[in-house]
């Protein structure tokens, strides 16, 4: 009885996944007819999306009847490429496009078919090609060796390195942070590098050791700035007069203490102290240096333990300009009141750290920067709010700005102020064929093709071939 009861439940779950396969199928079927119906009627949109985003076939491109735009089709990342579509149409193609383009099925055969093609500088920049020592050598004098010098994509090794010792361009090499900086590498080079660049090198993890090996050599302004060193006491008290105080005092690695600001006290720039975000920044900091800070820098630091106690206690020190534009204050609409004849208004209009409600913006309407408000994503945009100070908004900025409660209502609602080239390139749209549809005589079809396929990807390759008289009678 049991055995029965299991197979007719499974026949029946059988039943129930061909009922809703059939509508998922029926779905999407209608979910297709929709974007083909969609593109049949907007022929410019369908060109540039085709252009950007369809994985075109050698069959479809070799349609006569349409002219491609094989500038633009050369820098696609979807287009089916394969070595002989490119031998095919290398006449047609853009081979700097081509030769920036990642997508391309990359070998050193492919490389050496065209040479004469490529554009070399480009090439020399192009992570996605099979890069090894082998490569370099195939073409030695085509390569772009500066712009290889500088790449991040080399597989770099010491032996790499060593294989075309003559072809570096060694000042780029030394500014590369993608190499493998040994002691040993430093010391086996040790009369090529470009020594500034080194000691900016973001790869150079040197500690007192390796600092003290080539001390003859750092450039030390730079070697103070470098926030990639092993930043200790030991290594700061070694090197005391040779580091530049004022690069090491912007330093966010250094070990920051009350007794290191203390002990070094005078040597300290007190400016750009004033700016680092990474001091232990407590009352009792502020109080024993009081005379010592940059109070306007001060002012713009974000990081300093701010609350209304501390504004009130210095109010005649900071720069207010400047306290107005630091999102990190307390902001409430008490602190405006208490010090409004203080603040900058445009400083504050700009400023993304307020509590930005309606209330805020009535109560001020008159000292607003109307242009910093209308640029800021952090209000609480709302159909009302825009409504309520239509006449102040900077409809260019309102354009741009990504947070609106954007709708076809309410974009027909304010149609005649809006820059439509500016909302075409604007991906947080709420896109969709019918959004589009509803607001076709306004768009920039390039534009929105840009950031927006309308899944013309999910077409099969008969709905595109059923499309190529409309392409046929479209200009590209």
């Amino acid at each position: 009885m049991s055995q029965l009861l299991t197979l007719a439940s499974s026949q029946d779950q059988g039943v129930i996944q061909q009922r809703l396969d059939l509508v998922a199928n029926t779905l999407a079927h209608m979910e297709n007819q929709h974007i083909l119906a969609f593109f049949r009627e907007h022929a410019s949109l369908l060109v540039h999306c085709l252009h950007k985003h369809y994985p075109l076939t050698p069959d479809m491109l070799e349609q006569r009847q349409v002219k491609w735009d094989w500038r633009r089709l050369s820098s696609s990342r979807v287009l089916t490429w394969s070595e002989p579509l490119i031998d095919e149409h290398s006449s047609t193609l853009d081979w700097t496009a081509l030769s920036q383009n990642q997508a391309l099925p990359w070998s050193a055969t492919l490389i050496e078919r065209h040479t004469q093609h490529w554009n070399w500088g480009h090439l020399s920049d192009n992570p996605s090609l099979p890069w090894s020592i082998d490569l370099l050598q195939a073409n030695t004098y085509q390569w772009h060796w500066v712009t290889l010098s500088r790449s991040r994509h080399l597989p770099w090794t010491s032996n790499f390195i060593a294989a075309n010792l003559h072809r570096w361009d060694w000042t780029a090499l030394s500014w590369n942070s993608a190499l493998p900086l040994t002691s040993t590498l430093i010391e086996r080079h040790r009369d090529h590098w470009d020594w500034s660049g080194l000691s900016a090198n973001l790869a150079l993890h040197a500690n007192h050791q390796l600092v003290g090996q080539f001390a003859r050599f750092w450039q030390w302004t730079w070697l103070s700035s470098n926030p990639g060193l092993q930043w200790g006491e030991p290594l700061i008290d070694q090197f005391v007069d040779q580091w530049d105080w004022k690069a090491l005092s912007a330093q966010a690695g250094l070990p920051w203490s009350a007794n290191l600001i203390t002990r070094y006290c005078n040597r300290w720039c007190w400016t750009t102290l004033s700016s680092n975000t990474s001091l232990p920044w407590q009352p009792d900091l502020l109080n024993s240096w009081i005379d010592r800070w940059d109070w306007v820098a001060l002012s713009k630091n974000p990081a300093l333990c701010w609350s209304e106690d501390l504004i009130n206690q210095y109010a005649e020190k900071w720069a207010w300009q400047e306290l107005s534009q630091n999102p990190a204050l307390p902001w409430s609409k008490t602190l405006l009141t208490q010090h409004q004849e203080h603040w900058d208004w445009d400083g504050l209009s700009w400023n993304t750290g307020l509590p930005w409600d309606d209330d805020l913006i009535a109560e001020f309407e008159h000292l607003w920067d109307w242009a910093g408000l209308s640029s800021n994503a952090q209000l609480r945009w709302s159909e009302a709010l825009i409504a309520r100070h239509a006449d102040h908004w900077d409809w260019e900025r309102l354009s741009a700005n990504p947070s609106l409660p954007w709708s076809v209502s309410f974009i027909e609602r304010y149609q005649e102020f809006w820059n439509w080239a500016t909302l075409s390139s604007q991906p947080q749209l709420p896109w969709s064929p019918d959004f589009y549809r509803a607001l076709n005589q306004h768009w920039f079809a390039p534009l929105v093709s840009e950031h927006q396929s309308f899944d013309i990807q999910t077409l099969s390759a008969a709905d595109i071939h059923s499309m190529m008289p409309i392409l046929a009678s479209d200009p590209i």
